[in-house]
């Protein structure tokens, strides 16, 4: 009995060990396949972070050349208020002075009643 025993002890450490060789042989192969999965996502992620990064600089190009243009639309639209305002002082002095120390008066009123 005793024979019997030790053998079925025997059995049962051998199959101890079996198992614990393939769970380490299982954690290599989970760990090898981790490591390839973290460096797959990390292969999309650099890509897909450097695809965002090309399209905002085309969006930031875009705004760029959109406040361009609006900054030329307002320096030429102040060139002609300009232009406009000369010709009519020209055109009517009198008026001009008129209407100048009109809005003058105005202002220094206003002023002076928020002091």
């Amino acid at each position: 009995m005793d024979q019997a025993k030790s053998k079925n002890s025997e059995t049962l450490a051998g199959d101890l060990d079996a198992l614990r060789a393939e769970v380490a042989r299982l954690s290599e192969q989970l760990g090898a396949y981790i490591d390839e999965e973290k460096s797959t996502l990390a292969r999309i992620l650099a890509r897909e972070a450097k695809s965002a990064k090309h399209i905002l600089d085309d969006k930031l190009s875009d705004v760029g050349a959109k406040a361009g243009e609006y900054t030329d639309a307002a320096k030429s639209q102040a060139a002609d208020l300009q232009k406009a305002t000369l010709d009519y002082v020209n055109k009517k002095p009198l008026q001009s002075l008129a209407i100048a120390a009109g809005v003058g008066l105005v202002l220094g009123l206003w002023s002076k009643g928020r002091s």
